[in-house]
């Protein structure tokens, strides 16, 4: 199975990204690939354009997104939403998501960092 790439929205910190990459993950920030102040229908056309799961804090738009997308069967690589967490912790848990999941499981659904404690 393949491993997830991963696309972390402008509403978290680029830090993010680093951090994942220093510990051997596939990871970038919109921060990076200037994308910041694009809609959010943007964000997500670009991660996957470029085959990556789209990790955001913005929940409400991006569960939107994930309804619109399965009523008009349009595919993504999947999402990721998360609530407001310190960053040591936010790591922690995405680290988990990534250690646990691989690409093909989370295949045009939405899944929530809560899970993975």
């Amino acid at each position: 199975m393949e491993e997830i790439k991963l696309y972390i929205d402008e509403d978290l910190s680029d830090r993010i990204a680093v951090a994942l990459r220093s510990k051997g993950f596939n990871a970038i920030s919109a921060h990076e690939v200037d994308m910041r102040g694009r809609t959010d229908k943007e964000q997500l056309e670009y991660a996957t354009k470029h085959d990556r799961v789209l990790l955001t804090r913005n929940v409400k738009h991006f569960v939107n997104l994930q309804r619109e997308y399965y009523k008009k069967g349009i595919s993504h690589n999947g999402m990721v939403v998360t609530d407001y967490l310190p960053l040591k912790e936010l790591i922690r848990r995405i680290t988990n998501f990534l250690n646990v999941r691989h690409r093909d499981e989370i295949k045009n659904t939405l899944d929530w960092l809560q899970n993975y404690k």
